[in-house]
């Protein structure tokens, strides 16, 4: 007759060899027969972390440490399932109680690296992920956990030597490559970088164009990241375009529907825009928009910035500019945009709460209070998902929502026309000013996003980009005080203009 023991065994053995299914009926079968079996909770609770289940991972550990507090290693795998789930507040206090019960946890130091890193605490990422290191050397999730943090302390010669021996051991390991070159891309050494960034996406069964004359093929380009990674580099269209003319080629754009009407307008008969299917049209060579780049060779002397590329509809420039009007009280304007009454300054205070470093992007809408104190100045709200319920949280009156009727990038273009001067995170609405040369100013982490380099307050991508950063991780009081004061300014001198 088997024991619960040895169907435990059983499981744990099927578990051990890769047999997710046996192992996940076995488990089943043992907590059917006794619910609160404190083994089969946690190991299966880690099954499912290990097949991508984390909210059943994160309950059925969570029970089995109910049943046996006092043991270690559920704690630790509960704490790497928090982390896993972007949770990381809840992983860190969770690790902490971990690694007080086994302080030599490996796993359980990892993961509380991890999640401290998300937390923008660098410093104390580094030094918990030192201890895994001296604890495992040569661990490959290890290295490459140590290797990021130190690069986004700016530690990159240390940071490389951690990617290095992960790729000695493992040279197809595609994270190691990615974080790799996004520190080369942070530092502006663009060419290097762009190789190692090929990693990031699986290959098409067409051969990819890299830059060469295509010999009157059809060439495919199409996203592979998001909307703001395919308006920044969708200025490459056009001279991909010039390229295939000269050997009787044509190029077909594949786009999302909310960018199709954007781009059908920007390019004219030189490129064929369609809205992206289930499967690509018919083509000869592909190119991911990201990695135009890569083919042209861009370093940061030859970044293509003809300004703009990108351009609204001007009935649709003309009907949101009535909108806006009508939301001012009916006001005129001056013909130019910008209203009789002050700025009008666009505001995007966060980005999708799904980016893995959103956390650290976004602002708290509370943040602004400065920034909407400046007087002469009309705020429009060009927020949009989830955060856009903040508007009504919003300090002062009149800051208006304009994004109840916008269909897709079109319109929220012809709104920037209509306005003097965004103000946003780093989202895709920074792309989109940028690249009609729309006056920006960019609200920037510590670490940030490696397109926007290190320490610059202008961006080679986008010439009326201007940025602020923060001077320390979180750290968002010193960056909207300072984009405040220049914008008082500004205001000022718009007020004088006006009066002249």
């Amino acid at each position: 007759m088997t024991t619960l023991v040895d169907a435990l065994n059983a499981a744990v053995n099927h578990h051990m060899a890769g047999h997710a299914d046996a192992a996940a009926d076995g488990y089943a079968r043992i907590l059917a027969a006794e619910p609160a079996q404190p083994d089969a909770l946690h190991l299966s609770g880690v099954l499912s972390a290990q097949t991508g289940n984390l909210a059943t991972a994160i309950r059925s550990i969570g029970r089995a440490i109910h049943v046996r507090p006092a043991a270690a290693s559920p704690w630790g795998h509960l704490g790497a399932a928090l982390r896993a789930a972007e949770l990381p507040e809840r992983a860190e206090r969770t690790l902490r109680r971990a690694l007080a019960l086994d302080p030599a946890n490996g796993d359980a130091l990892e993961a509380q690296g991890a999640s401290l890193h998300a937390l923008a605490r660098y410093a104390e990422a580094r030094r918990w992920l030192d201890r895994a290191a001296r604890l495992r050397p040569g661990h490959a999730e290890t290295l490459l956990n140590l290797g990021t943090v130190l690069r986004d302390l700016r530690r990159f010669d240390e940071a490389d030597a951690c990617f290095d021996a992960v790729l000695a051991h493992t040279p197809a390991r595609s994270e190691a490559h990615l974080a790799r070159a996004v520190g080369q891309l942070v530092r502006g050494d663009l060419r290097a970088g762009w190789e190692g960034f090929e990693h990031r996406w699986r290959r098409f069964a067409a051969p990819p164009w890299d830059g060469r004359p295509p010999k009157a093929a059809t060439i495919l380009l199409h996203m592979d990241q998001g909307f703001g990674d395919a308006m920044q580099f969708v200025r490459y269209a056009p001279l991909v375009a010039q390229i295939a003319a000269r050997e009787g080629g044509r190029v077909i754009l594949e786009t999302h529907l909310l960018l199709y009407r954007l781009f059908n307008r920007a390019f004219g008969q030189s490129v064929q825009v369609l809205v992206r299917g289930e499967e690509p049209p018919p083509h000869d060579l592909h190119c991911p928009l990201m990695s135009l780049p890569r083919a042209f060779g861009t370093d940061l002397a030859t970044i293509p910035a003809t300004i703009p590329y990108l351009a609204p509809d001007p009935a649709d420039v003309s009907r949101w500019r009535d909108r806006l009007a009508e939301q001012d009280g009916g006001g005129e304007g001056n013909g130019d945009g910008s209203g009789a009454a002050g700025l009008r300054v666009g505001l995007v205070w966060a980005g999708n709460p799904r980016h893995r470093n959103d956390r650290n992007r976004s602002i708290p809408v509370a943040a602004l209070r400065p920034l909407l104190a400046v007087p002469g100045v009309r705020f429009v709200s060009l927020q949009t998902g989830d955060a856009r319920a903040d508007l009504t949280r919003l300090p002062g009156e009149g800051v208006q929502d304009a994004v109840e009727r916008v269909r897709d990038f079109a319109d929220t273009a012809a709104i920037l026309a209509n306005i003097d001067l965004l103000i946003t995170v780093d989202t895709a609405m920074v792309h989109l000013a940028g690249a009609m040369g729309v006056p920006c100013w960019l609200l920037l982490p510590h670490v940030p996003d490696w397109r926007w380099l290190l320490d610059r307050a202008d961006s080679p991508w986008y010439p009326s980009l201007r940025l602020f950063r923060q001077p320390r991780p979180g750290d968002w009081t010193t960056v909207i005080g300072t984009a405040a004061a220049v914008l008082k300014a500004q205001a000022l001198r718009a007020a004088r203009a006006a009066q002249r």
